[in-house]
C-alpha cells in the first residue's frame, strides 16, 4: 500500500499586469486556457487548476466556444475553479471591504456561471498575507488556504499544512508546500518530486500537494512534465501519484487528520508575513491614486445607497467602479513591480472610476438636497442673496471638525471692495438653525485678479450629525454679526510656532526637524519630525532574496535642512505653517494645521522627487514598537524592518507615544528608537536586480515629479481609527440651489454605535431585495450594536471581538429589520 499520495495540482499563474500590459495579460489568459484544453484531449488524465473570475470572464466574452469547453471539463471533474476572487490580489495593502468585494463578485460569478461557490483561496505569488484575512474568507464561504509566499525559509511554519486564525477566531485549512513555488521549470517535475518525498519522509503527512505548470505568463502543464512524472511515478510505488485538483486534495486532508488527535496539525495565530518587502512602497503615485480610489468608491457608494434608501429611490449601479478597485489591487498593479507603460494605464483607469464616483456622490447629494429647506434669507436691497451649501457627513458617527467653504459672493467683484479693502468685506456663516456660526477667512483656492473681492473661503469648526446633513448660508452682508472667538483659540504667537493649547508646533530656517508637543511635552524625542533620504539600490521588489539590507534603511545620503518657514494662517480658528525641507535635488513642503480645540495635527505633503535609487522617509523619533491597521485586524509588531501598514499606526514608546494615520501611504518601520513612514521609492520600473544611482540612467526612476498626500497626528486612543476614517473619506460641501422643502435643515439617516465599530460598507443587496450592512469591531472586545435607520432603532446581533458582521436591512410593514447575513449573500 502506498505511504504517500501525491496530489498533482496543474496550475498556470498568470499575471494579468506585469511585463505587459492588461490587454496581453487578458488575452494570454485565453491561450493558456485553450493549450490546456488541447492537451486535455490528447491526456485523459490531466487535470487543471483555475481561478480569478476576471479571466473567465474575458473568455467567456471573447471566445464563447472555448468558454464552452472549459464548462465541459469542469462537469467532467477535471477542470477546477478555484481563488474565490476576481483575480489574485495583493494580500496586505487593500481595504478591507475591498477584501470581501473581491470575494463577493467572485463567488457571486462563479455560483452564477459554474454552478456553485470557490472553497479553497488561492494566493500564487502575493507578498505576505494580512492577519484579519482568516475572517474574510471564512465570511465569504471559504474552507481552505493554499499559497506559497513567503517561503520556508522567511516565514518558517512548523507542517506544510496547519490551521490559520484569525483576530476573530475564524479558522481556516491552509497549506504550502514544503519546497518549491507555485509552478515548475519545463525539467523541474523529476527534481520537485524527490524533493517533496525527501520532506514528506521527514514529516508526519500522508497527503502532499504537488503544484507544478508553467507559470507567470500562463503556460501550465506540458507534454514533458507530464511524462517525466509519469517515469517517477513508476519508479516510486511507495507514492501514489494522482491528477488531483484543490477542493479533493484539502479534502483528503480533512479525512487525514479527522482520524489524528485534535492537536495534530498547528494553529498559526497572526500575519504570514513579510515577503519582497520593497513592493509594500514602490510606485507610490500608483498607490496613492489607488488609495483615493478606493475612499471615493467606498464614500460615493455609502452616500448613495444611504440616501437612495432615504428617498425610495434606485442606488447606481457601482459594479464598474468596484471593477476598477479590483483589478487593480492585483499583486503586480498595486505593489507597483510592474512596468512604466502599464502602470500609466492602471492609473488611467483609476482616474476613470474616481470621476464615475463623484459623479454617483454628487447625483445623491442633489436628490437630497432637492427634498430639504435650503432657502436662504432675502438680501437687504439690491445685495445679492447668500449662497446655500450642503453639508454632508459619510459616516456613522457624528463628524466634528474644521471644514473648508469657499463661494462667489456676487456674480462680480464686489465693486467697494478693492485693493487695501478686499479683507475688509463682512461675511456671515449662519448654521441650520440660521445663528451665526464661527469662521475665520483663509485665502481661496484661485490667485488671479487678488485685488477685487469676488469669491470668499472660510474654515470653522461644525458638527455634522452621522450619515446626515446640515445646511449652512454663507453671505456678503453689510453690517455682518459679530461671533464669538473659540474658548481656545488657534494661533501663531511669534514666526515659525503655532499653537492651539492642545499641541504646539515649532519649525525655524538652517534646522533639520520640525518639534512638535502635546500638551506641553515633546511628541517625539530626540530632534523632532524630520525628512531623510536613504540609499535604497534595490529593485522594484526590494532585495529578491529578501537580502537583511534590503528590509531596513539605514544608510542615509541626505538629511534635508528647512530652508524657508511661513505663518500662513494665525488664528483664531486655525495658525497654519508652511515649512519646506530642502535637499540638493528634490524638496518636501508640509502644510501644518492647528485648529481650535482640535486634538490632532492636520498635515499636507507636497514632495517634488528627483532621485535615484533612494527612499525618502518622515523620521519620527521616540518609538519602540508599533500597532497597525491592517485588513480586517490590527498587530502589534516589535521592530522588524519595513512593514505593511494601512490607515493609522499607534507608536508606543518611551513617553506617551502617537497616533499616525494617513490618506496614501502603505511601508512604515521602527528602527533604532525611530518610527519612520516611507514616503516614496526612486527604484527603476520592474526592475529585479541592485542597481547604482548612476548605472543605466536611461532607465526612468519611479516616482520622479510631485506627489501629494496627507496625514496626521493624533493620541493613540480609540479615536485615531476614526480621525483616520475622516481623513480618507471627508466630509462633502455642495453649493445647491435655494427652494423650499419637506426635509429639516440637519438631519440624519443613520448611525451606528459603538465607535469600536468600524463601518465597512452600507450598500443596495445584489439581488436588489434591501441594503447591506457591513462592519468590524476593532477595540477587542464583543459589543451589542446600535443601529439608528431613518428614526428607528433597529435590532443587531451582538458582534465578537476582532469580528467582521453583515445584515441585510429589509423594508416590511413600515418597518425596517436586520437579518444577519454573510459576504455570499450580499
Amino acid at each position: 500500500m502506498p505511504q504517500f499520495v501525491f496530489h498533482l495540482l496543474g496550475n498556470a499563474h498568470l499575471d494579468p499586469v506585469w511585463l505587459w500590459d492588461w490587454r496581453e495579460g487578458l488575452n494570454e489568459g485565453l491561450i493558456t486556457c485553450r493549450t490546456i484544453l488541447d492537451l486535455m484531449d490528447e491526456d485523459p488524465e490531466l487535470t487543471f487548476c483555475r481561478g480569478e473570475a476576471a479571466i473567465y470572464q474575458h473568455i467567456e466574452i471573447t471566445d464563447p466556444p472555448t468558454f464552452a469547453r472549459i464548462r465541459a471539463r469542469i462537469a467532467e471533474g477535471r477542470w477546477e475553479v478555484i481563488g474565490g476572487t476576481m483575480l489574485q490580489p495583493d494580500t496586505n495593502l487593500p481595504a478591507t471591504e475591498t477584501f470581501a468585494r473581491h470575494f463577493l463578485h467572485g463567488q457571486d460569478y462563479f455560483t452564477r456561471t459554474f454552478g456553485s461557490p470557490v472553497r479553497v483561496a488561492w494566493a500564487a505569488d502575493s507578498f505576505g498575507h494580512a492577519a484579519g484575512l482568516p475572517d474574510i474568507m471564512a465570511a465569504a464561504g471559504i474552507n481552505f488556504f493554499a499559497f506559497t509566499r513567503p517561503d520556508p525559509k522567511t516565514v518558517p511554519l512548523a507542517k506544510p499544512a496547519f490551521w490559520w486564525q484569525g483576530p476573530g477566531e475564524a479558522r481556516i485549512l491552509s497549506y504550502r508546500p514544503p519546497m518549491g513555488w507555485y509552478g515548475t521549470e519545463h525539467d523541474e517535475p523529476t527534481r520537485r518530486l524527490d524533493g517533496l518525498l525527501a520532506e514528506a519522509i521527514k514529516g508526519d503527512l500522508k497527503n502532499v500537494g504537488v503544484f507544478y505548470g508553467l507559470g507567470d505568463h500562463g503556460g501550465g502543464p506540458t507534454r514533458r512534465q507530464l511524462a517525466d512524472i509519469r517515469q517517477w511515478a513508476a519508479a516510486h510505488p511507495e507514492v501514489k501519484v494522482m491528477h488531483s485538483g484543490m477542493h479533493r486534495f484539502f479534502g483528503a486532508l480533512q479525512a487525514e487528520i479527522a482520524h489524528r488527535p485534535k492537536a495534530f496539525l498547528p494553529t498559526h495565530l497572526g500575519e504570514l508575513n513579510f515577503c519582497l518587502r520593497g513592493c509594500y512602497a514602490s510606485v507610490a503615485k500608483f498607490k496613492y491614486a489607488y488609495r483615493h480610489t478606493e475612499a471615493l468608491v467606498q464614500r460615493a457608494e455609502n452616500t448613495d445607497a444611504t440616501i437612495s434608501a432615504a428617498l425610495d429611490r434606485t442606488p447606481a449601479d457601482t459594479g464598474s467602479i468596484w471593477d476598477s478597485v479590483l483589478f487593480n489591487s492585483f499583486h503586480d498593479i498595486l505593489p507597483g513591480t510592474s512596468i512604466e507603460r502599464a502602470m500609466e494605464e492602471q492609473i488611467a483607469w483609476l482616474c476613470g472610476a474616481q470621476h464615475e464616483s463623484r459623479r454617483i456622490e454628487l447625483s445623491a447629494l442633489n436628490a437630497l438636497a432637492s427634498q430639504i429647506d435650503t432657502r436662504v434669507r432675502k438680501p437687504r436691497g439690491h445685495a445679492p442673496s447668500g449662497v446655500s451649501a450642503l453639508v454632508w457627513n459619510p459616516h456613522p458617527h457624528p463628524f466634528e471638525g474644521p471644514l473648508e467653504i469657499e463661494a462667489c459672493m456676487d456674480y462680480r467683484p464686489i465693486p467697494q471692495y478693492r485693493g487695501e479693502d478686499i479683507d475688509k468685506v463682512p461675511l456671515e456663516l449662519l448654521g441650520p438653525a440660521g445663528k451665526p456660526l464661527r469662521f475665520q477667512c483663509i485665502a481661496t483656492e484661485h490667485s488671479t485678479m487678488t485685488d477685487i473681492a469676488w469669491r470668499k473661503r472660510v474654515v470653522a469648526p461644525l458638527k455634522i450629525p452621522a450619515f446626515g446633513w446640515s445646511m449652512l448660508e454663507f453671505a456678503w452682508v453689510e453690517g455682518a454679526r459679530a461671533v464669538q472667538l473659540p474658548q481656545h483659540p488657534a494661533s501663531a504667537p511669534k514666526p515659525g510656532v503655532i499653537d492651539n493649547g492642545i499641541y504646539r508646533v515649532e519649525a525655524s530656517a538652517g534646522n533639520t526637524s520640525i518639534h512638535v508637543w502635546h500638551k506641553g511635552k515633546a511628541l517625539f524625542a530626540g530632534k523632532g519630525l524630520s525628512a531623510v533620504v536613504f540609499d535604497d539600490p534595490w529593485g522594484a521588489w526590494g532585495g529578491m532574496g529578501d537580502e537583511p539590507d534590503a528590509l531596513k534603511q539605514v544608510k542615509a545620503r541626505e538629511t534635508w535642512h528647512i530652508d524657508r518657514v511661513e505663518t500662513m494662517e494665525s488664528g483664531p480658528e486655525r495658525a497654519m505653517l508652511w515649512v519646506r525641507f530642502a535637499g540638493k535635488q528634490s524638496w518636501l513642503t508640509l502644510t501644518i494645521a492647528l485648529s481650535a480645540d482640535r486634538a490632532a495635527v492636520d498635515v499636507a505633503a507636497r514632495v517634488l522627487w528627483n532621485e535615484r535609487s533612494a527612499r525618502l522617509k518622515l523620521v519620527m523619533p521616540g518609538a519602540s514598537s508599533a500597532e497597525f491597521d491592517v485588513p480586517g485586524a490590527s498587530v502589534k509588531r516589535q521592530p522588524s524592518g519595513e512593514v505593511p501598514g494601512g490607515r493609522w499606526v499607534k507608536v508606543h514608546g518611551p513617553a506617551d507615544g502617537f497616533g499616525f494615520a494617513s490618506d496614501s501611504l502603505y511601508a512604515f518601520d521602527c528602527t533604532n528608537g525611530q518610527f519612520r513612514a516611507t514616503i516614496a521609492r526612486a527604484s527603476r520600473y520592474a526592475n529585479s536586480t541592485k542597481t547604482d544611482p548612476k548605472q543605466r540612467p536611461w532607465l526612468p526612476a519611479a516616482d520622479c515629479g510631485e506627489l501629494k498626500f496627507k496625514f496626521l497626528f493624533a493620541p493613540n486612543n480609540t479615536r485615531l481609527p476614526i480621525l483616520a476614517g475622516q481623513l480618507e473619506q471627508a466630509p462633502v460641501v455642495l453649493l445647491v440651489p435655494q427652494h423650499n422643502g419637506s426635509l429639516p435643515r440637519q438631519g440624519s439617516l443613520a448611525s451606528l454605535t459603538p465607535d469600536s465599530l468600524q463601518l465597512l460598507t452600507f450598500k443596495r443587496a445584489r439581488d436588489g431585495r434591501g441594503f447591506i450592512v457591513r462592519c468590524r469591531e476593532t477595540q477587542g472586545r464583543s459589543v451589542k450594536p446600535r443601529l439608528t435607520w431613518m428614526g428607528q432603532a433597529i435590532a443587531l446581533d451582538p458582534v465578537k471581538a476582532n469580528s467582521i458582521a453583515t445584515w441585510r436591512l429589509i423594508h416590511h410593514a413600515r418597518r425596517w429589520r436586520a437579518i444577519r447575513s454573510t459576504i455570499l449573500e450580499d
